[in-house]
């Protein structure tokens, strides 16, 4: 069944990508929106890379787990392009096709930053593998999410709570070569390619995405400038008890909702690599098969910020191995990481 769509909104199916590395801060924002969309009567499909179908999530949860530290960066970069070949005909083609919103937490420009930038694969074959797994599916939109410092506090910050997973495991060199990526994506396609810098508050941050995001509809236009319309967004909200403490070994940390296709939550999955792009359940963190116990094992290496993910894969790096969750989470600082349902990180880069 097709939609109907609301005055003043964009009369068909819209796909918008949030990207960037770890800590960025994308699921809070793809959860945001995603309300404020169906408010106004749009379905809103939250997906995360890898994952989002059931094949999705069972190669997320072998790219993301640091007991394949082994595993090759080319065989790495097919698993993310698997996952993405099935997002795309299962899930994301027939939304688009039925007018729905579908915000993907990472997608083939993680791949690009991870596989490429990170891992150092050849830039030529990845695009054509990228090509062949979207199947002629662009973003109308892509939000790169920013936040001005190091990718040792990017690390830190996504993995403080839930330890690291294997491409945040990568190293700090190996993630400052995919930050440096991202923002070559973004001089390279303009156009489609949006930076945003995380602020102070993560209204501010939010009424920055909407400005981006305006052209397509129109009626954000007219709240972008309305501090009224984030101040959610900056209200604390006590933590559930237990929150935090939940066991890697399920649904991964995807930032990703556990949203399939349907209307679900924010996605939060890494994505490629981390396992999203940036799925599903509290505090799981994508079929890891690791428990929390090993975040004490972790503590002293720098980590990273959780419906469904998309891609992005890690790229480069010889050396160290190894792309949106529902709730708004803690507002507060832009930079902290918000308290989401699964943590399945996203592009699982």
């Amino acid at each position: 069944m097709t939609q109907e769509f609301p005055e003043n909104d964009a009369p068909r199916g819209i796909f918008i990508t949030f990207e960037g590395g770890e800590g960025a801060g994308k699921t809070t924002h793809i959860r945001f929106l995603s309300e404020k969309l169906r408010e106004r009567g749009r379905e809103v499909v939250c997906l995360r890379e890898p994952g989002g179908t059931g094949v999705g999530e069972e190669l997320r949860a072998v790219v993301l787990d640091p007991k394949n530290e082994n595993l090759a960066d080319e065989a790495e970069l097919l698993i993310y392009e698997a996952a993405r070949a099935q997002i795309v005909a299962e899930v994301v083609r027939p939304a688009l096709d039925r007018g729905a919103v579908v915000l993907c937490d990472r997608f083939a420009d993680s791949t690009v930053a991870y596989q490429v930038h990170g891992r150092g694969l050849d830039a030529d074959f990845v695009e054509r593998a990228n090509a062949f797994a979207c199947q002629g599916t662009v973003p109308d939109r892509t939000i790169l999410m920013v936040t001005g410092g190091t990718a040792k506090t990017g690390l830190a910050r996504a993995t403080h709570r839930n330890g690291a997973d294997r491409l945040e495991l990568a190293g700090e060199e190996f993630h400052t070569r995919v930050n440096e990526g991202f923002l070559a994506l973004a001089r390279d396609h303009a156009d489609r390619v949006r930076v945003v810098q995380s602020a102070s508050k993560k209204s501010k941050t939010a009424a920055r995405v909407f400005r981006e995001l305006a052209d397509l509809f129109p009626w954000m236009a007219d709240v972008a400038d309305d501090p009224a319309f984030f101040a959610a967004l900056d209200v604390r909200r006590p933590r559930p008890q237990g929150a935090g403490s939940g066991n890697r070994a399920g649904g991964g940390k995807g930032r990703s909702g556990g949203n399939r296709g349907g209307q679900g939550g924010s996605t939060r999955g890494k994505g490629n690599g981390g396992g999203s792009s940036r799925n599903g359940g509290n505090g799981n963190r994508g079929g890891s098969g690791r428990s929390d116990d090993r975040a004490g094992k972790s503590a002293g290496k720098e980590r990273k910020p959780q419906t469904n993910k998309p891609s992005g894969s890690p790229g480069r790096a010889s050396t160290p191995k190894g792309a949106p969750a529902h709730g708004v989470g803690n507002p507060g600082s832009e930079g902290a990481p918000d308290a989401r349902a699964p943590r399945g990180k996203g592009q699982g880069r």
